[in-house]
């Protein structure tokens, strides 16, 4: 008889979390959508269900340790193993320069992006230690790797790559893989807001990729999915950029000349 694996996908009621919940629950995983937004994560899980997936909502404050053990508690009351978690949940930062941050802004990215994560991975990475099997995936970005006018956002998604690192090493002898995705321009909900309003500029994104495009939700579920998978039994402590081309084609064209 075959287990159905359940995967638990916080902030996966808009963007890459809920491009993720559909791909695993394509693929025959149960899924808990974690959010702190209520209607929108109901409305996913009833999409889901409607389809013929099994999936449930649990209303979540990944940046509030009460309310990360009061999730995994009603998780784990409901279901007896939890095979993957997904870290989707998590704030974005307009371009601001340092001298002109909010801290009440620092503190706040850094409580849900950063200290969020840190409070959800470890919770389930207790649990998953005790079934001796588990996948765990971060949320990282493009601002890991390379400097960006967002000084809470940035330095954030850099630390959750050491995170990453960290917990490979440490939970990896429990049978536990750890690893993160860092997706470029991505056009999510939140991108198109941020497109519309005037605070992104779609031209500055396109030429500076490879591949002259945005990344689609659907392509960075498709690393975490496989990332989760056995296909990627030998990986840990990775993290992979999903970013069509940016960090490559951004050095390539930065260089000091350029071939004929």
């Amino acid at each position: 008889m075959s287990i159905i694996k359940t995967v638990v996908v916080t902030g996966g009621a808009s963007g890459i979390g809920e491009a993720c919940v559909s791909r695993f629950a394509a693929d025959g995983w149960r899924v808990v959508i974690g959010d702190i937004d209520a209607e929108r994560g109901e409305a996913v899980s009833r999409g889901i269900r409607e389809a013929g997936q099994e999936c449930r909502f649990i209303a979540v404050d990944v940046s509030s340790e009460a309310s990360v053990a009061t999730f995994v508690e009603a998780i784990y009351e409901a279901f007896d193993r939890v095979d993957a978690l997904v870290n989707s949940g998590g704030v974005l930062q307009n371009a601001v320069r340092v001298t002109d941050l909010d801290i009440a802004e620092f503190d706040r990215v850094w409580a849900v992006n950063v200290r969020g994560t840190m409070l959800v991975d470890r919770a389930f990475a207790r649990r998953m230690t005790a079934l001796g099997t588990g996948a765990i995936v971060n949320m990282c970005s493009l601002t890991t790797f390379r400097a960006s006018p967002q000084p809470a956002y940035a330095p954030g998604k850099a630390a959750l790559k050491s995170m990453t690192e960290t917990m490979a090493a440490e939970f990896g002898p429990g049978g536990i893989r750890v690893n993160a995705v860092a997706p470029g321009y991505t056009l999510t909900p939140a991108m198109q807001e941020r497109i519309d309003s005037g605070a992104r500029d779609p031209k500055a994104v396109l030429d500076q990729t490879a591949l002259g495009r945005f990344v689609e939700p659907r392509e960075v579920a498709e690393t975490i999915h496989f990332l989760c998978s056995d296909a990627a039994s030998a990986i840990t402590g990775a993290t992979i950029p999903v970013d069509c081309g940016w960090l490559a084609y951004s050095a390539y064209k930065a260089y000091a000349s350029q071939p004929e």
